[in-house]
């Protein structure tokens, strides 16, 4: 059974990755093409991981009838969490929105982790540096927004560095309560977190990648790129 300490680290990949997206949107010149076609690749890891890494391997341990279930639980609840969020920030503008939707995602990305490593640890750092590739143009997203906004740099800043708290939150809680439960536990709170997880790869990401220039041939690549990426990284680390 993995450590609390492997969690922990493996749980700050995810918002390294969104805050290195942060710092890189605030040292290069913004470009809405490359900022769409990063998004769209980042859409293609997030579809991979879901559909070589979490759906298979759940498939082999619970019922097509579980699988179906949770991974809609895991949905439903994203579509919960971001109704919640658009009430919230009523009135205080589209980027606090755009913030605590990566934040939320972000909580999901940790809930992958926990569950995910209370499955196995290889699991574990096979989801986290998945995390950490699509996490990247996210970042970078949601930091140009607040720079187009005009958002103090010291602010932007601090909001780069708080990414990390999600991640790490959701990855404890998720590995705490799952760790000695049976595997049938384990595996449908992966695939509810998987739901939630790809779900939010369609409502932000795409949209977010619509909303910064119309898509071409090179978008539909891009997916394709970065769903091929992780394809091989997986094959890499797990053989």
């Amino acid at each position: 059974m993995p450590e609390l300490s492997t969690v922990l680290l493996l749980a700050l990949l995810p918002g390294v990755g969104v805050a290195a997206g942060g710092l890189i949107a605030e040292l290069a010149p913004s470009s809405k093409k490359w900022l769409n076609w990063s998004l769209h690749a980042a859409a293609g890891i997030v579809i991979a991981i879901a559909a070589i890494e979490v759906l298979p391997e759940a498939l082999e341990t619970v019922s097509r009838w579980t699988v179906g279930i949770a991974f809609a639980i895991g949905g439903l609840g994203y579509l919960a969490a971001q109704l919640s969020i658009e009430k919230r920030t009523e009135g205080s503008g589209r980027v606090w929105m755009i913030y605590l939707a990566a934040a939320t995602d972000l909580f999901g990305d940790g809930l992958l982790i926990g569950a995910g490593t209370a499955v196995s640890a290889d699991l574990g750092i096979t989801l986290a540096i998945g995390q950490i590739m699509a996490n990247i143009p996210e970042g970078f997203a949601s930091l140009s927004t607040f720079r187009a906004n005009d958002t103090p740099r010291p602010t932007r800043l601090w909001l780069t560095a708080a990414f990390i708290v999600p991640a790490v939150v959701a990855a404890v809680i998720g590995f705490l309560v799952l760790r000695t439960r049976p595997e049938s536990w384990q595996y449908s709170a992966l695939t509810a977190a998987a739901g939630l997880y790809t779900v939010a790869a369609f409502e932000d990401i795409i949209h977010e990648a619509h909303e910064t220039t119309s898509d071409n041939r090179r978008s539909t690549l891009a997916l394709i790129a970065g769903f091929t990426l992780f394809v091989f990284t997986s094959a890499l680390l797990r053989g």
